[in-house]
């Protein structure tokens, strides 16, 4: 009766979680033009946008291994909201930009925290560099990231409450994952062997890109957020773009977006982490 209790009440809080973060849009990318106010008019305008975003999660991650069993680990994750809200410690989604006519800042911050997902160890590197393949025995992954995106902006056409608006700027990610793997190895080199790793990776990327809407009805209430951006680092790439459609109030917009960020790290590193989160995002960008 305990366990089921505190498996309800875990579900429970992953609601609640929900329920206090919808309101949400793409990130700082869905305008907030109502259809009462004009963000072009020369005065300084602000919006926020609180959002829920809970996406599908591909991660490959290297470790370096214990010193003298195994240099280097390399295991792959791949979990869903319904697999990981399970196990959901906490998440944080929350968007926001500042505009004066032409000219606009904007910002978009994500956090996410889970452990315990289903992880499947790849291949283990022996102490004189020889990579073999292994079997998986139930190996498991914990993960943690903060994305920060910085950028401003320049609107390069407009025609009514459509525009583009091209942006440049950067993105900053921590990333932490650990490792609980359990193994059998080639010929039975690493049988059943069990024990935690961890990797972190902080990096600072600089992007460019576009960002805007599309009106999709005359009375200017519907339209269609776009975005895209491609950086770079010392040895990695990124892109997120997202598109979707929104709603205009009186007092903001409500937006549902599909969206994909990805990063992907060249070479063979221990801290390497390639990742992509892709799904549907649902918010409200509130105007004042």
């Amino acid at each position: 009766m305990t366990t089921h209790h505190s498996a309800c009440s875990n579900h429970l809080a992953a609601a609640a979680l929900g329920v206090l973060c919808l309101t949400a849009a793409a990130p700082a990318c869905a305008e907030a033009n109502s259809p009462q106010v004009n963000m072009f008019d020369g005065q300084w305008h602000f919006s926020l946008t609180p959002y829920l975003w809970l996406p599908t999660i591909y991660t490959s991650a290297s470790f370096a291994g214990p010193l003298g069993i195994a240099p280097g680990v390399d295991a792959d994750m791949h979990t869903t909201p319904g697999t990981y809200l399970h196990n959901l410690s906490f998440a944080f989604f929350l968007g926001g930009e500042a505009r004066k006519g032409e000219w606009s800042l904007f910002t978009d911050y994500m956090y996410l925290k889970f452990k315990d997902q289903n992880a499947s160890v790849r291949t283990v590197t022996g102490p004189a560099g020889l990579v073999t393949r292994v079997v998986d025995r139930g190996s498991t992954m914990d993960l943690k990231s903060n994305v920060w995106t910085l950028a401003g902006g320049y609107t390069a056409w407009r025609r009514g409450n459509s525009h583009l608006d091209i942006l440049v700027g950067t993105r900053y990610l921590s990333m932490d994952t650990s490792l609980d793997w359990s193994v059998d190895g080639a010929a039975g080199l690493l049988p059943g062997r069990q024990r935690s790793l961890s990797s972190h990776v902080d990096k600072w990327d600089a992007i460019v890109g576009l960002k805007g809407q599309l009106n999709l009805s005359d009375d200017g209430k519907w339209f269609m957020p776009y975005y895209l951006d491609v950086g770079t680092g010392s040895r990695n790439t990124t892109w997120q773009a997202l598109l979707g459609a929104g709603y205009r109030y009186g007092w903001g917009d409500v937006t549902l977006v599909l969206r994909n960020l990805s990063y992907d790290f060249s070479g063979h590193h221990a801290d390497n982490i390639d990742a992509r989160f892709t799904g549907l995002g649902l918010g409200a960008t509130f105007v004042f």
